[in-house]
């Protein structure tokens, strides 16, 4: 007779322990809602990494192009025609500028450099207005020159 009322006592027990407690909810509430806060941020951190890469690969592509049009030209006219000139990309939110350094007059360096600016307003490079000019407060390194993340230096010999 014990074990059966025991049995009974633990079946009993049981039904009104199935159910949780206001605060065991409220905890695996706030656990879940700090689980989802982390994996929604951590997407959106994605996609804006996502973004900074299209964005860069298009500004290398320009760049490297731009570098090759001026490997083209020759190299008498390369210092009038490019210095301190800007240059737009399609589809992009920048401005991109050619440095040229004469100092020995047959070794020409060459500095191609782009700036933009994403869609959230994070600025890629050192040009803050992106208007192509080095104005007060954007040089950030006091090279006397726009930099940026996407920018190819090459010497040109005539």
């Amino acid at each position: 007779m014990r074990h059966y009322t025991l049995s009974t006592h633990k079946a009993r027990h049981r039904r009104l322990r199935q159910a949780f407690t206001m605060a065991e909810l409220l905890v695996a509430s706030c656990i879940f809602l700090i689980a989802v806060v982390g994996i929604v941020y951590s997407y959106l951190k994605c996609m804006e990494l996502a973004e900074i890469g299209r964005n860069a690969s298009l500004a290398v592509q320009e760049v490297r192009t731009k570098m090759e049009e001026i490997k083209a030209a020759n190299f008498s006219t390369v210092l009038a025609t490019y210095n301190n000139t800007t240059f737009n990309v399609n589809n992009l939110n920048g401005k991109g500028v050619i440095y040229i350094n004469n100092t020995n007059p047959d070794l020409l360096v060459i500095k191609v450099v782009f700036c933009w600016k994403q869609q959230g307003g994070r600025l890629i490079g050192e040009d803050a207005d992106l208007d192509g000019v080095l104005d007060a407060g954007e040089d950030k390194n006091a090279n006397g020159q726009l930099d940026s993340y996407v920018q190819v230096v090459t010497n040109l010999y005539g």
